[in-house]
């Protein structure tokens, strides 16, 4: 510190230069909107159209997850086998290096493929979870007076591909309209005629597309491997493919099909405001830098579209840019208000401009070049820990102003300048460091976190911390060596009425120790006792919560894209006739559709979006047959559960190795909560998201004995039902025509109109030339089919739902009470876990986190201290700090999410700061020879003043995180985190001024009296 003092320019010149540096570094870091690290998961997600759960289970996901379980690394495995799909998710062990899972798994899954229904091929994606699903980095819609068709051909050949090659872009695609392809539409009449089956034609196809290797040829002293292949040159070629005799005459394409260039069949379509659009999906490589990205896109995007018909219109449906300059810029405000209320408060208190301009800066001194070390490191910034900077503004100005207000109280007591730094800074130094050490020591337990924590919180960990230790740095040399240009004349201290005022408070305290332990206990209890009734606890914090409508839309299995869109259109109808402004971005795949609307502020922040919702809500009763889900802007939403799914509030999932058992013990349970008559809707699901998706399935049961009378191939049987239902014959891979490769399909005209009676009425003919009819062969069984079959680390899964008719913690009290007096057989268990609540796995990490961060923070104290009882004096402000906690979120009717803990854990190492001054400050009189009450009195007295003002600035620092709601998806991130730190400081500030000084003057009492018992004991002892 003293060559700091003495070389003031020197010092100023060091730190100006770290400050350009940390211009340099936050202009270089990469700024995301969300936390983008890799997820110790995988997804193996198979698709089989058309196959029920039942089927997808036994056949697929049984395969997968055997398999699966013996990739090294895996801690967990969960599957979904759905309506024609399996989706199976790996949870690794968070050591294990992803990149080689990765390759092991495919491996694996590459075994079983030859096991796997035909043309049945799992694909392998990383898994994010839902909270870590953001936007696409950028989102276009492209529309004009065009066809879908050719507005798609255009931007994948002008654009795809060229936007594809910007550096930093991983991948671009282009959703809406289909590609070109081949139409074959069989003549039914003439298949029958000539007894053709269908899947013959696709054979015959793919033998042609085919290139047939023949074997080595020489040519001189060369070997070349010879093929041999039958290529089609255009429509006409393809017509004169060979599909079969009939007697001496060749049968060709051209005589059993018509063949036309066509588009495929559109299996999504995107609309904005009811106008059609081509969606240009664009996203970035991990780690690349957002802004700057943006900008290089959107130049190339201008380029490209000179290429363009200009009538083209390009809309931004999404631009992650845009919400990040948007959120930067919220909390440059945030950051502004909050360093500006800190410099009043600081001012006010100083009395003095230069002094306050010179405490204030340490805070823009410790954030920038903590961007230094966040550059050196390679970490990338985003929305959290950028807001958790902008959090600890108060705590960095603290160790600063304790420092400067030490130098001021020497210089106020008739000290030199210099002497003044010196000296004011040296005799701070112990607390100022043990109040650092503890504060980043919270931090060390993040290290240990895994999952969801891991990811959102040790960036902010090692923010933070760096943040810490540059503070301290900043308080111990820039400080003291500015100080003395900046003090004036000291003036001796009269003394104050104020002064004899607080020795008598402290001293009533004192000669009342009994009573003051108490009443604190007492007001613990209560508070704790109020809060666990009133204050939903353990939820999991939302990333977004934007101030939107969703109409979600699931027509029943099988449905055409043409039905679906009916349905939507109407909903459309509903919204676009508004006069408002609004958009509406519409979505729709045959089976589903949602439209997210969206307002401007001024429209979002009126009356209107409710009423809209009302009407939407109203015209969704006139469906029925048809899942629809109405929600957005306030909590109540509006869900039909007829062949769709049915969200409800309360659900406990259970667990098993036998799905009937399993069932049997839901439907119990379901059977008792019945009987409630606060219990409205009740619900079992397979499906971990506690959804229900009824459906039908009909089972075509074959004779065998009538098959064998017919002699009828039972697989050529199935073929040609396939084929008549779903439209399309077989598989036929690509194929090159006239210079571009297409898709060649072959589809019946008339299957879109089958119905079970026309398909059980329908003529086929043998080999041998005798028709027969499929329904006297066959019968046909129907029998309702689950939406969805789950299992965890292969047990099954069933979820039961209810809805509680009452306030939402009575139900959640109600939903434990049920949990708690559940009684299962061996090989069954529940959980109450789900993805918006925290896992029993994460409140132990976080259980943990908070311990550890006690241990640390009491051996920090020891080894400083040279002490096991005084730690225990300043841990005291842990447990009186819970009581403001309790008492904030009541008041604030917040609920205690997973933020809301990661406070409770900082405040742990923000609140003994306090008691550290106080416990020190009271050490240095006794040292001074004080007698015991007099250090107590005096001690507490005179560190009222910085107490107050470390206080205030840190309260203040976090207030407008929680008060000025610039954006709601921030307000959710932030506003637990804070209100615990908020709630907890004031507590703590206010009781430790009570609770310390009589603990630590009954607690020097008790030892002086342990240490004379034990000296009377060892005297006795040796004259024993």
């Amino acid at each position: 510190m003293k060559v700091f003092i003495e070389r003031p320019i020197a010092t100023a010149m060091l730190f100006l230069a770290l400050l350009m540096l940390g211009i340099y570094s936050y202009l270089n870091i990469p700024i995301e909107l969300a936390p983008k690290e890799e997820y110790p998961e995988l997804n193996i997600i198979t698709s089989w159209p058309g196959v029920p759960p039942e089927i997808i289970q036994t056949q697929i996901s049984s395969y997968i997850e055997e398999k699966a379980s013996t990739v090294k690394g895996v801690r967990k495995i969960e599957s979904s086998s759905g309506n024609g799909r399996s989706v199976v998710t790996l949870e690794f062990d968070p050591k294990v290096n992803m990149e080689f899972a990765h390759l092991s798994l495919t491996e694996k899954i590459a075994e079983i493929e030859e096991e796997l229904p035909e043309h049945v091929k799992p694909r392998i994606e990383p898994f994010v979870p839902e909270e870590f699903q953001v936007e696409p980095f950028l989102k276009y819609t492209i529309s004009g007076d065009y066809s879908l068709h050719q507005l798609r051909k255009m931007v994948k050949e002008k654009i795809e591909m060229k936007i594809g090659s910007v550096k930093g872009i991983s991948s671009v695609s282009v959703t809406g309209g289909a590609e070109p392809e081949i139409g074959i539409t069989l003549i039914e009449d003439q298949l029958k005629a000539l007894n053709i089956p269908p899947f013959l034609v696709s054979y015959r196809i793919q033998q042609r597309i085919r290139t047939y290797p023949a074997g080595k040829i020489e040519k001189g002293s060369q070997e070349f491997l010879f093929k041999v292949s039958d290529p089609i040159t255009d429509i006409h070629d393809l017509g004169e493919t060979i599909i079969t005799r009939s007697g001496e005459n060749i049968i060709r394409l051209k005589d059993i099909a018509e063949i036309n260039p066509t588009y495929g069949e559109i299996r999504y379509i995107n609309r904005i405001n009811g106008q059609p659009t081509i969606t240009l999906t664009i996203h970035k490589e991990k780690g690349t830098s957002t802004l700057k990205l943006v900008h290089k896109v959107k130049n190339k995007l201008q380029e490209l579209k000179k290429e363009l018909p200009s009538d083209l219109v390009f809309r931004t449906l999404n631009d992650e840019s845009e919400e990040i300059q948007e959120n930067l810029r919220d909390l440059y405000i945030v950051v502004a208000i909050i360093i500006t209320v800190i410099f009043i408060l600081v001012f006010l208190v100083l009395r003095n401009f230069k002094p306050s301009l010179l405490v204030i800066s340490s805070v823009v001194f410790s954030i920038l070049i903590t961007f230094n070390l966040i550059y050196l490191f390679d970490i990338s910034l985003n929305m959290l820990t950028l807001g958790g900077l902008a959090l600890g503004i108060g705590l960095f100005v603290d160790n600063s102003i304790v420092v400067f207000e030490n130098i001021l109280r020497k210089r106020e007591q008739g000290l030199s300048k210099k002497e003044a730094a010196v000296s004011g800074s040296k005799e701070v130094f112990l607390p100022v460091l043990a109040a650092t050490l503890t504060t980043m020591s919270v931090f060390f337990a993040f290290a240990y976190f895994q999952g969801r924590l891991k990811i959102y919180y040790l960036p902010l960990a090692i923010v933070m911390t760096s943040a810490l230790a540059t503070s301290l740095l900043v308080s111990f040399s820039l400080i003291p060596a500015l100080s003395p240009r900046l003090l004036k004349r000291g003036k001796k201290q009269k003394p104050k009425k104020s002064k004899k005022t607080c020795d008598k408070i402290f001293r009533f305290l004192i000669r009342h120790p009994l009573e003051v332990i108490l009443v604190l206990a007492a007001i613990f209890y209560g508070t704790y006792k109020w809060f666990r009734s009133e204050v939903t606890i353990g939820e999991w914090m939302s990333w977004y919560s934007k101030q939107r409508l969703y109409v979600s839309i699931t027509m029943p299995a099988g449905t055409d894209i043409e039905q679906t869109d009916e349905v939507v259109k109407s909903f459309e109808q509903k919204i676009l006739t508004k006069n408002y402004e609004k958009k509406a971005d519409t979505t729709l795949t045959p089976e589903h559709a949602q439209i997210l609307i969206s307002f401007p502020l001024e429209i979002e922040t009126s009356y209107r979006p409710y009423v809209l919702k009302e009407e939407l809500i109203q015209h969704a009763t006139n469906y029925a047959g048809v899942g629809i889900g109405i929600y957005g802007f306030d909590p109540q939403s509006y869900h039909t559960s007829v062949s769709s799914y049915s969200y409800l509030g309360s659900r406990i999932k259970f667990f098993g190795y036998n799905l009937k058992k399993l069932n049997n013990i839901t439907l119990n349970l379901e059977r008792m909560l019945k009987k409630n008559p606060r219990i409205k809707d009740t619900q079992i699901s397979s499906s971990r998201w506690g959804w229900r998706l009824e459906s039908f399935e009909y089972i075509l049961k074959i004779s065998k004995d009538k098959i064998k009378k017919y002699n009828v191939d039972p697989e050529y049987l199935y073929f040609h039902i396939r084929s008549l239902i779903q439209g399309r014959v077989g598989t036929v891979p690509k194929a090159k025509i006239s210079g571009q490769e297409m898709d060649i399909s072959i589809k019946f005209p008339q299957s879109r109109s089958i119905e079970l009676k026309d398909l059980q009425d329908m003529m086929f003919r043998t080999q041998e030339g005798e028709f027969f009819r499929l329904g006297d062969i066959t019968e046909v069984e129907e029998r309702p089919i689950t939406g969805s079959i789950d299992r965890e680390d292969q047990q099954f899964q069933q979820t039961l739902a209810w809805e509680f008719r009452g306030p939402y913690k009575a139900a959640e009290n109600y939903r434990e009470s049920v949990f708690n007096n559940l009684s299962l057989p061996p090989g069954f268990s529940a959980t109450l876990e789900g993805t918006r609540w925290m896992t029993e796995e994460e409140k132990g990490q976080i259980t943990f986190a908070i311990i550890f961060s006690i241990i640390i923070i009491f051996m920090i104290l020891s080894s400083l201290y040279e002490s096991l009882i005084q730690p225990f004096f300043i841990l005291l402000a842990v447990p009186l700090a819970l009581i403001g906690v309790f008492v904030a979120f009541i008041v604030a009717d917040f609920a205690f999410d997973s933020a809301a803990y990661v406070g409770v854990i900082l405040l742990g190492g923000i609140v003994v700061n306090n008691s550290i001054l106080l416990v020190d400050h009271i050490n240095l009189k006794r040292k001074k020879g004080l007698p015991l009450l007099e250090a107590v009195l005096q001690g507490t007295r005179e560190r009222i003043r910085p107490i107050f003002l470390t206080t205030s600035t840190t309260v203040l620092g976090m207030l407008p995180m929680i008060l000025i709601q610039v954006e709601v998806g921030r307000t959710k991130i932030w506003s637990t985190l804070a209100l615990s730190a908020v709630g907890g400081l004031i507590s703590s500030t206010l009781f430790i001024l009570i609770a310390i000084p009589v603990f630590y003057y009954y607690g020097d009492h008790i030892k002086t009296w342990i240490k004379q018992k034990s000296m009377e004991i060892k005297e006795a002892w040796r004259q024993f």
